[in-house]
Formats: structure tokens, sequence, C-alpha cells
């Protein structure tokens, strides 16, 4: 099953990758469509992600807010043998949580001066009573935040992770994940259900 989930990015123009498809792992998400694109270019890792919803939600104001109440996207990486990870969330007002740790509990939150480097663009594309559809790209400098070394070629990185889309604080809650995750209630915070990422 694991094997069946790895994600593959490769070295090129984004519309040349395979949208990865997010699905919901505990109760349904009505009227909720997610997919991912990803790239890189042995810096940045970028993500791509569209996003089709009942209820846009954009209340976070600042980064490190609870972005996460918000209509928000998510992406968790590792380093294939480290206990720690980094989760890179992001709302679709734009603002971004990143935090480092081994698990739910106490993460240290990185500094503005860090999540202020990473290029987000939030495109809303229709917003209303019925339907939003927006899109999100950011791009993630692996080697500012730990996730691989100052100058290491890509081809010699071995990652683990998983991609999110959530809304806590919406009308209608919904989480959805592209790996499964195996927990009786939504909890993106499980790394033994993170799925092999190679950078080609």
């Amino acid at each position: 099953m694991e094997e069946q989930m790895v994600v593959r990015v490769v070295a090129n123009e984004v519309s040349c990758g395979v949208p990865l498809l997010l699905s919901p792992s505990w109760d349904e998400a009505e009227g909720v469509q997610v997919s991912l694109r990803l790239n890189h270019d042995s810096k940045y890792l970028t993500v791509h992600f569209s996003v089709v919803e009942k209820q846009l939600r954009r209340m976070c104001t600042n980064h490190n807010d609870p972005v996460f109440t918000d209509s928000c996207v998510e992406v968790f990486l590792q380093k294939q043998g480290e206990a720690e990870y980094v989760n890179f969330e992001f709302s679709a007002s734009g603002k971004v949580l990143v935090g480092r740790g081994t698990g739910r509990h106490g993460r240290t939150l990185f500094p503005l001066s860090f999540i202020e480097q990473i290029p987000v663009t939030v495109a809303i594309l229709e917003n209303t009573l019925e339907q939003s559809f927006w899109k999100l790209d950011a791009s993630l400098d692996l080697s500012l935040f730990g996730l691989c070394d100052e100058g290491q070629d890509f081809s010699s990185l071995q990652l683990r992770g998983n991609f999110y889309k959530c809304g806590d604080g919406l009308k209608q809650p919904h989480y959805l994940s592209y790996g499964p995750i195996g927990t009786l209630k939504p909890d993106f915070h499980t790394p033994s259900f993170f799925v092999p990422i190679v950078l080609e």
C-alpha cells in the first residue's frame, strides 16, 4: 500500500506533473475537491493546490495564527530517519503557520523572519454562497527549514510526508489527506502514516 502512495517530484514545469488527489480519511467531505501538483528546481519544493469547497473562510490576519481554522491546505515533511518533522499550514488568506517537532504537542513555531521568506500566492477564482474555488502556490526552501543540507543534491534527499486540506472553523469541518491516516479521529500529526517523497 505504502509503495503505491510514493510521491515522485520531478524538476520541470508544473504542468507536466501528475496531480495528486486528496481524499477524506474520516467523515465525508461533501462538495470538497482538492488536487495538488509538485515540482522542484533543486532548491525549492513548490506546491500548487487547487481547491473547491462550499465555504471559503479567511479570518487569519497574521503568520502563525491558527490557520487550520480557516480554509487551509497543509504540507508535512520529514527527513528520512529523523524524528522531527516540519508542518507548513497555509490559510486561503495567504497567512502561514510553520512548526517543528516530533508530534502534535510541544511544537516549536518558526519565527516570522523565516516564514516571510516563503513565496505564497493565493488566487480566489470563485466565491459564491454555493461554492468557492481557489488556488494556492508556495515554494519551500528545504534547507532554510532544516529538511536538507545547504546545496545538497535533491537526488540524494530522502523525505517522507503527507498533504492535507482542512477547515476546523468552517460550518461543516472537513479533513482530507493524500496518504490515508488510520486514526479514529482526525489527526494530521501522525508521522507513522507519512508516505515516501522522491525528488527526481
